[in-house]
């Protein structure tokens, strides 16, 4: 992959069917995912985790998340039924009992195109759910990072999440998103493997982003805030936050990248494709989320 050859990635359908990348390569992508979600999990203060009802199992080499208090779509899903080995409808059943153990009422399964069986979305739709949207999954190498002109912005300045500033990134995140999680997100803040960042324009705090960089040299992208192109005004600021990640984790080693874009296009015509592809990323597959009530 050459970053600076194109600067568009190539349209798909928006269909769960479509992918870009080999099974292996998806494999590596989920995967490196999970391994953020285990350690955000793991990292979660015990009486927070108590007074949340947090937790994340396994049945099998199913992975699922959960928290009874929170209806975000992360905190209540399975992540990767039917991945690694073809789903049985026994793991199924399983995990729809272990959820209504925990009282839990909505929450979603993941399905990438390589999902397996190919039967799996009509099996999530005789049990209830159904395709209510989902993401598209991107990807860059290692490859240098090429220049960038960034789109005006003299008063906006990206900056690390240290100490001293943990408590306004982890408030600026609840408040955009109306939720309790601070004591949480301070857990993460020095923890090894994350790494967290803010967009200061004239002072003020305006978007966030955080990124996980398991030992294999795999990084992972989330906990943005506001969500680029569904809450934030624009993409630009975005931009800005993963240009500099990108740069810092390159120097740290980082083998491979794995992000999504949250506001799909069918052409992959939008700005956030633009800004992506200008960065190295390309498209991978859309995964899609079935969702329970």
């Amino acid at each position: 992959m050459d970053p600076s050859a194109n600067t568009t990635l190539t349209p798909h359908e928006f269909s769960p069917s479509a992918q870009a990348v080999s099974e292996g390569l998806a494999i590596r992508l989920e995967s490196c995912e999970i391994s953020a979600w285990q350690d955000l999990y793991a990292a979660a203060p015990v009486a927070f985790a108590q007074a949340h009802g947090l937790g994340i199992e396994r049945i099998e080499t199913v992975v699922m998340t959960r928290c009874a208090t929170i209806p975000f779509t992360h905190f209540n899903c399975v992540m990767n039924l039917g991945l690694t080995a073809p789903a049985t409808q026994q793991q199924l059943a399983a995990t729809l009992a272990q959820y209504r153990h925990n009282l839990i009422k909505s929450f979603t399964f993941y399905h990438v195109p390589f999902s397996k069986p190919r039967e799996l979305p009509d099996w999530f739709r005789s049990s209830g759910f159904e395709l209510t949207g989902g993401w598209d999954r991107i990807y860059r190498d290692h490859r240098a990072l090429a220049d960038c002109a960034l789109p005006p912005g003299d008063d906006l300045e990206v900056e690390t999440v240290t100490a001293t500033t943990a408590r306004e990134w982890a408030s600026f995140i609840d408040t955009t998103y109306g939720l309790p999680t601070s004591p949480w997100l301070l857990a993460l803040v020095g923890r090894p493997g994350w790494h967290h960042y803010i967009l200061r324009q004239r002072r003020q705090c305006v978007a966030a982003r955080s990124m996980y960089m398991h030992h294999d040299g795999m990084v992972w992208f989330g906990i943005d805030a506001p969500v680029p192109g569904v809450m934030a005004p624009s993409f630009d600021w975005d931009l800005r936050l993963c240009q500099a990640m990108v740069r810092d984790a390159l120097a740290l080693g980082a083998q491979c990248f794995v992000a999504d874009i949250e506001a799909p296009s069918p052409q992959m015509e939008t700005t956030a494709y633009r800004h992506f592809a200008s960065l190295g990323f390309r498209g991978a597959y859309f995964r899609g989320h079935y969702r329970l009530g």
